[in-house]
């Protein structure tokens, strides 16, 4: 029988209505306490618009030290219906073709699933691609965008592409809530699930990739982006490229990029190309170290 163990002492405090701020400012801004929400909704927006003008700041000025600096940088179009964003995605697969006849792809936002279709094909089969998704639309509001947006088909249905009679069961299937089969191709695989969830089960079973040569964000807010930069870019010391989708994004994809440069003060890094409005950015990274 195990000896019982007396209770540890507690120390008290008489019972507070309201918290005992320490510190002045704290203290002054409670007094403020009787506002209306939507008064404070419209000061948690001045704040939120005051960071996105700073951030666009510095963003003019990353484009001025990395890009405008550096004759070597390939400037392609912006978006548009008739080359969509194959210019950078053909410049990010020549360089993984070009240092490398295997690896790893990772992809974290794969929606339907078109990319992440043009990458496989336009690469051997002895590349790794997996692709990340919650399949929900987007977890939280985005520059205008309420959360549930962009959430496509419910799966990615464009890796069946090839096969329109399969792709067409596949949508009516997700439409009545039927979730979709493993990806046709082998050397493809999908993990479902916020990224909190679905990397972490990823790194898991896998360990981090040893060899990574392309990572493409396309997760679009900052809470997706930024975990992943730390969790997985932070310990990679070989070279590899991550292409951002919504770099321009100042107050999501671009501060977390700047983020993450400045907690690991990270130098050894590039520009390889970036679209015309700046919303596509690939970045090679550890310029100077050997592939993984």
């Amino acid at each position: 029988m195990n000896e019982q163990i007396k209770p540890l002492f507690v120390a008290t405090a008489p019972f507070a209505e309201r918290p005992r701020h320490a510190g002045k400012s704290r203290r002054l801004l409670a007094r403020l306490s009787s506002l209306s929400a939507t008064a404070i909704d419209k000061i948690e927006w001045f704040g939120v618009t005051i960071q996105k003008i700073a951030n666009t700041l510095r963003f003019e000025q990353f484009w001025k030290e990395r890009i405008a600096r550096d004759q070597r940088v390939t400037i392609v179009p912006t978006f548009n219906k008739s080359t969509g964003k194959h210019p950078i995605w053909n410049i990010a697969l020549n360089w993984v073709n070009a240092n490398s006849s295997s690896g790893t792809l990772l992809e974290l936002g794969t929606n339907n699933g078109g990319s992440l279709k043009y990458f496989v094909d336009h690469l051997p089969r002895t590349f790794r691609l997996v692709g990340f998704d919650c399949f929900e639309g987007l977890p939280e509001s985005w520059d205008g965008l309420p959360a549930g947006s962009i959430k496509g088909f419910g799966g990615p249905v464009e890796l069946w592409a090839d096969d329109p009679q399969k792709r067409r069961e596949i949508v009516a299937n997700l439409e009545r809530g039927i979730g979709f089969p493993p990806p046709p191709q082998p050397n493809v695989n999908i993990e479902s699930g916020l990224f909190s969830e679905s990397v972490t089960r990823y790194l898991s079973k896998n360990g981090w990739p040893d060899d990574l040569r392309l990572i493409h964000f396309d997760a679009d807010l900052y809470i997706s982006t930024r975990p992943i930069l730390d969790t997985i870019c932070g310990p990679l010391k070989y070279r590899y490229i991550i292409l951002f989708d919504e770099f321009y994004s100042a107050n999501h994809e671009f501060k977390a990029w700047r983020e993450f440069v400045d907690l690991y003060r990270f130098s050894d890094w590039r520009v390889l190309s970036a679209s015309e409005d700046g919303s596509q950015v690939l970045i090679e990274m550890n310029v100077h170290a050997s592939l993984g």
